[in-house]
């Protein structure tokens, strides 16, 4: 039995919840050019810094991250950005549903998963990585 298995069933035996690692699909070679060049835009922005996090860099307003981009994974499918939005309301919940480029596993979720698949999409992409960062300084 690998070690691994061992400290789930320890886990078990004890009570407590194993959630299972989270799959980070891998990413193309133009995402992560794409990443990249909105990486630079974000990184010209008042208090914005990134950190490198399991394949992806965590790009923060301040102490708070507002946005993960893939370097060599990504969060929730291929060749997408996510960002975190702490309001909602109703005017963004449209937009969101009516975006067929958002993908979310549930309306509640934290992060929110944005496809790009072209140049065409990074104006998009970037009105929303705007909006997280403004919420950002507020958490």
């Amino acid at each position: 039995m690998k070690q691994q298995e061992r400290e789930s069933l320890k886990r078990k035996a004890a009570g407590k919840t194993v959630r299972p690692r989270p799959k980070l699909p891998r990413v193309s070679e133009e995402m992560k050019r794409l990443a990249g060049l909105l990486e630079a835009e974000m990184l010209g922005w008042p208090n914005v810094t990134s950190r490198p996090m399991f394949g992806l860099n965590g790009i923060y307003r301040g102490p708070n991250i507002f946005a993960v981009l893939p370097r060599t994974r990504a969060v929730d499918v291929p060749d997408s950005i996510a960002f975190r939005l702490l309001k909602r309301p109703r005017k963004i919940m449209e937009e969101l549903r009516n975006d067929e480029r958002i993908v979310t596993p549930t309306p509640e979720a934290k992060w929110i998963s944005f496809v790009i698949e072209s140049d065409a999409e990074i104006h998009a992409a970037l009105n929303w990585l705007t909006l997280a960062y403004r919420q950002a300084v507020k958490s």
